[in-house]
């Protein structure tokens, strides 16, 4: 690059910085609020684009955290709301875009805290993750193209994605895993109201934390794939295949029902 050139770039550099013009900046706006919300109440989310991310603690209110990021046009800020609704035991949130919204490039993410025992009724977005943790009455995750991860929670979960993988870990409570293109990772999940999880293109893996002292009744099946052990078990007289394999583990129990189509199953310790 000649001297000149090099002037001329250095020189509209300036001009455009001067001029407000960004390179690879985006504009913030944070948003924070605080509801009162106990125990056996209901919560409640709901996002577009943007990670949503839930954990619990000792105290009878819900605090809301969210970071609205625009990419273009600080102003863009303005035309996403987020809305927060308290009901008689129940709060419900939601990130509303305008209805002509092409051209918004905003993403919200939120970081919520909500007291120990809640129900997470839902808690959904579309373009983005979601995590849970923490002891629940029961949970309702899932996305549309992103991750969902539960970790260290009580209650009865329920979670799903499209496009992304499902991770698993320590949970009491009944299982339901789906996704369509993804892996499914179930870690020490085993309940008394047992586990279902189940993709189309993604393997599954489900770790055990003691396999000689689970009880349980398995059924693992999967058209390309292969299921896989990683420890001996007994065939009671149930079917068993290179894609199918129906088990009793210990002396038999909760259902656990493994299922994939383009993918292999895999139960390890």
């Amino acid at each position: 690059m000649t001297a000149r050139i090099r002037f001329a770039a250095i020189s509209l550099a300036v001009l455009l910085a001067g001029a407000g013009v960004a390179f690879g900046a985006d504009y913030q706006e944070n948003f924070a609020k605080t509801v009162p919300l106990k125990a056996g109440d209901a919560f409640s989310l709901e996002n577009v684009n943007g990670d949503v991310t839930i954990s619990t603690w000792n105290e009878a209110k819900a605090e809301i955290k969210a970071l609205k990021v625009a990419e273009r046009d600080p102003a863009d800020l303005k035309e996403v709301e987020i809305v927060v609704e308290e009901q008689a035991g129940a709060v419900f949130v939601k990130a509303v875009w305008p209805k002509h919204s092409q051209n918004i490039r905003v993403h919200v993410d939120f970081d919520v805290k909500v007291p120990e025992g809640v129900r997470l009724r839902g808690v959904e977005t579309v373009n983005g993750d979601v995590q849970v943790t923490g002891p629940y009455s029961a949970v309702k995750a899932e996305t549309t193209n992103g991750t969902v991860e539960a970790v260290d929670t009580k209650g009865d979960l329920d979670v799903e994605t499209t496009n992304g993988d499902i991770r698993v870990r320590s949970v009491e409570g009944r299982v339901r895993a789906e996704t369509t293109n993804g892996s499914i990772d179930l870690d020490q999940v085993l309940g008394a109201d047992g586990v279902e999880a189940e993709t189309t293109n993604g393997g599954i893996t489900l770790r055990l934390r003691d396999p000689d002292k689970t009880n349980a009744s398995l059924r693992a099946e999967t058209t390309n794939g292969h299921v896989i052990f990683d420890f001996p078990v007994t065939l009671k007289g149930m079917r068993k295949s290179p894609h199918e394999l129906e088990v009793e583990l210990g002396r038999g129990g909760p259902s656990i029902v493994l299922t994939t189509t383009n993918g292999s199953i895999k139960v390890t310790r």
